[in-house]
């Protein structure tokens, strides 16, 4: 069953320079929860419940040409500085769907900043 659990804003569509006219939906659906959970079960542990905080109130988004997602990342001050992401995609159907979310490894975060990938939200 999916469930609506953000949106892609005005904000994030003028932020990340989307060609979008209106803002989207941004839902979940029961196997995007089980590819979460089997994939990255202690973050999903983590931070699943904070899924609809993370969309709403990123520290940053960025934007995955490769995979042709909408990435939201939050950073939580922690023992070792978690960067959380949510990795948005649209279906075959013009959903857009939260696809996967785990703590991004340092290297990544490292890299993201190095080529500024990210956009302050």
């Amino acid at each position: 069953m999916n469930r609506e659990i953000g949106r892609i804003t005005k904000k994030v569509i003028r932020i990340l320079e989307l060609d979008y006219d209106k803002e989207q939906p941004i839902f979940i659906g029961d196997a995007n929860i089980k590819h979460m959970q089997e994939r990255h079960p202690l973050d999903f542990e983590r931070y699943g419940q904070k899924m609809e905080d993370i969309i709403k109130n990123p520290t940053y988004l960025a934007r995955n040409q490769k995979k042709k997602s909408i990435e939201f990342i939050k950073e939580y001050k922690t023992q070792s500085d978690d960067y959380v992401l949510i990795a948005v995609r649209v279906s075959n159907n013009g959903v857009h769907f939260a696809r996967t979310m785990y703590i991004m490894a340092d290297e990544k975060v490292k890299k993201y900043l190095k080529h500024n990938y990210f956009h302050k939200f």
